[in-house]
């Protein structure tokens, strides 16, 4: 019989007596790691539950991103799922050690917590130890501008294009710009959403429903953290800074 590699997620669900009417419920949980962003993204409708694990490769691209996929059953606290394949994410140094998933709720704060094996670069020794991954949620300006890409323009250049690709609906790319009070700046992202927050890490009202944004007189002088998401759908798009005067 072959070894069917299976994890218990042990969760509390708010609302669950809604799934129960067919309604699906999507819960997303990241953590930094020095390898690479790792995210957990979860789809339950009604007892039945379907997910993601991606992997996501450092900057020295000696490996690409991965993903996992996963389906399941959920019943009362406790989401068991399979990974296709039966294939355990890698996220090689590290290893997945425990088959108990926790979600920990404090407020209005989740967090996902899963066991690992990975090295204490302190003692230089490998150890078992819980890492949190949060949610998706609560990825606010610090957590977006620790990943973001600063934009850097040719000398002679007043604009850069960027190609990204998403593999889930959950992922997002950050992008900081260095900007001047009374500057003109244009950004088209066809094919995904733009949101940004302003130097003074106030985001910008109208969410990410928009590809193309620009301003003819910026107010603030500063970094602008600029976010881009798949819209609506993952796939590749092309993000475009132009900046004026």
């Amino acid at each position: 019989m072959k070894n069917v590699s299976v994890i218990y997620l042990t969760c509390i669900l708010l609302g669950a007596g809604s799934l129960a009417n067919g309604q699906s419920l999507s819960k997303c949980f990241r953590a930094d790691w020095l390898q690479g962003e790792r995210a957990v993204n979860l789809t339950i409708n009604g007892s039945k539950v379907t997910g993601i694990f991606s992997v996501e490769s450092s900057d020295d691209h000696l490996r690409r991103d991965a993903t996992y996929e996963f389906s399941g059953t959920l019943k009362g606290n406790t989401l068991t799922v399979a990974f296709a394949g039966n294939r355990l994410p890698d996220v090689a140094p590290s290893e997945m050690k425990s088959l108990i998933w926790t979600l920990v709720k404090s407020g209005d704060k989740e967090t996902l917590r899963i066991k690992f094996s990975g090295k204490n670069y302190e003692t230089n020794k490998y150890e078992i130890r819980l890492a949190n991954f949060e949610s998706c949620d609560a990825a606010g300006y610090a957590v977006l501008a620790r990943s973001a890409k600063r934009v850097q323009f040719a000398r002679g250049a007043n604009s850069a294009r960027f190609p990204v690709a998403f593999k889930t609906k959950y992922e997002s790319k950050s992008f900081l710009l260095n900007m001047k009070a009374g500057q003109q700046i244009a950004v088209e992202a066809p094919g995904c959403g733009i949101s940004f927050y302003y130097p003074d890490k106030r985001e910008y009202e109208e969410g990410a429903a928009i590809d193309t944004w620009s301003a003819e007189d910026l107010t603030q002088s500063g970094d602008y953290l600029f976010v881009i998401r798949p819209a609506p759908e993952p796939g590749k798009c092309s993000v475009n800074f132009k900046v004026t005067n």
